[in-house]
C-alpha cells in the first residue's frame, strides 16, 4: 500500500536514529498458518471454498481477535453497521454508531476507522463544506490480495 502521509512523516522523523526491528504492528496483516486457520476462524474446513465467511472472519486479518479484541468487536461492528446501510455513512451516521456502540472516540477514529482506510475496507468520502468525511465501502483490500495472489500464481516455474 502506498505511504499515508503520517506514515511518510513517522518515517521521515526516525532518519538517524537507531532503526526499530521488525515490522510496525500498524503495518502488517496477521497471516495464521494454514494449519491454524480453523482454530482462528473457529470453523472446520475454513480454507474450503464451500466454507463461507463472514465480515468478522475477514477482519481477523487485520484485527486478530487474538491481540486486538477490542479493536476487532468495534470493526466488526461498524462493518455490519456500514453493510445494512448499504454501503455508505455520512459523518452524522458514523458518529451516530459510535455513540451506540459505546466505543471510545479515539480508539474508533484512530485506530479502526485508520486501519480500514489505510488496509482499503473502506474510503474516506469529504462532505460538502469540506470539514466532515463520510465513508463507503471499498473492494481495495480485495483487489490487493487478488494482485499478490495473481501474481504469485504467475511466477510458479512451469513444468518441463
Amino acid at each position: 500500500m502506498p505511504n499515508t502521509e503520517t506514515q511518510s512523516k513517522y518515517h521521515a522523523s526516525l532518519a538517524g536514529k537507531r532503526p526499530r526491528t521488525g515490522i510496525p504492528s500498524e503495518e502488517q496483516l496477521f497471516l495464521p498458518a494454514r494449519d491454524q486457520l480453523d482454530s482462528v476462524l473457529e470453523k472446520n474446513g475454513a480454507l474450503r471454498t464451500g466454507t463461507p465467511w463472514d465480515a468478522g472472519d475477514v477482519l481477523q486479518f487485520v484485527f486478530p481477535k487474538k491481540y486486538r479484541q477490542n479493536s476487532f468487536e468495534i470493526a466488526e461492528k461498524f462493518i455490519k453497521h456500514l453493510r445494512t446501510h448499504g454501503g455508505k455513512l455520512s459523518s452524522a451516521q458514523i458518529n451516530a454508531f459510535v455513540k451506540e456502540s459505546g466505543a471510545s472516540r479515539a480508539t474508533f477514529f484512530n485506530v479502526v476507522l485508520k486501519r480500514l482506510a489505510e488496509t482499503g475496507f473502506i474510503e474516506r468520502q469529504p462532505e460538502a463544506g469540506g470539514h466532515r468525511v463520510g465513508v463507503t465501502w471499498s473492494n481495495g483490500f480485495s483487489g490487493y490480495l487478488d494482485k499478490i495472489a495473481f501474481e504469485w500464481k504467475r511466477l510458479e516455474p512451469r513444468q518441463t
